[in-house]
């Protein structure tokens, strides 16, 4: 594994990080690219993602701290101390979280609209997963559990995966979510080719990924059962919100449909 890429004197460049920033350039790339499809200021996504950027990072840290608490009980510096262990220290629902939170508050301000942007960012997320995933995989965290499988890898015994299982070939369920991030990138593509309502595209790729995220979970290697009943239960969570706003954004007609529908009827009747 490369979990350090360069070493300048004392400054370490970390690959974890470098992927994130990727992952992140490339996000807002597409999303800028896509936001003038959607009808949305291509500056307001900028300002848009720059929010996210900072609550994704602060949420992912909180949520770590959260299910590894015993590492911080005696270290309150250590939360805020996001350059040890090479960014590792970081957990994906909680990131997940804190930019939908972060999102959610500044369309609302900025009086967006809602649901075209939840459409041009959903793919940039799943883009994003699959560049941030490479990065664990480099740097030998979020690995998964012992396998016979042909799928098997043997990490270094200098990564926190071959640490914990010297010489035995695990699951590399970092390049498994590496390729379903870059999978469901393509299906949102394709998929939204079909003039899907407002709001539809996200709330699909928000049910695949969690559904995802609970199946992976099984071969994924936890400290403790707490940290897989915890993913586990946010992932039905997630799966449970998708269903309930693909149902909503269905049957909840776009702004402006029923007026220029009604408009369409009343010159029908007219004539």
């Amino acid at each position: 594994m490369f979990p350090t890429i360069l070493k300048i004197g004392g400054l370490h460049i970390y690959s974890y990080g470098v992927m994130l920033f990727i992952s992140f350039v490339l996000g807002i790339a597409v999303v800028e690219h896509r936001a003038k499809k959607f009808g949305v200021d291509p500056k307001k996504v900028t300002d848009l993602a720059l929010w996210v950027l900072v609550a994704v990072v602060v949420g992912s840290r909180l949520f770590y701290v959260a299910f590894h608490w015993q590492e911080f009980s005696h270290d309150l510096i250590g939360i805020v101390a996001f350059w040890r262990g090479g960014l590792a220290g970081l957990m994906f629902y909680g990131g997940f979280l804190g930019g939908i939170i972060a999102g959610v508050l500044f369309i609302r301000f900025n009086k967006l609209p809602v649901r075209k942007l939840m459409d041009a960012v959903a793919p940039a997320i799943v883009l994003g997963e699959g560049f941030t995933r490479i990065g664990c995989f480099l740097n030998g965290c979020c690995f998964g559990q012992p396998t016979c499988s042909p799928f098997g890898l043997v990490f270094p015994p200098n990564s926190p995966a071959g640490a914990t299982f010297p010489g035995q070939p695990i699951h590399p369920t970092q390049l498994y979510s590496s390729a379903a991030g870059f999978i469901m990138f393509l299906f949102a593509l394709v998929l939204e080719r079909r003039r899907l309502k407002p709001g539809v595209l996200s709330a699909i790729l928000l049910i695949v990924y969690s559904l995802f995220r609970f199946g992976i979970d099984f071969v994924r290697y936890y400290e403790d059962s707490a940290n897989l009943w915890g993913n586990q239960i946010v992932a039905l969570c997630l799966t449970a919100v998708g269903v309930a706003l693909l149902v909503l954004f269905l049957r909840w007609p776009a702004k402006g449909t029923s007026a220029s529908t009604s408009s369409g009827t009343r010159r029908s009747v007219r004539a």
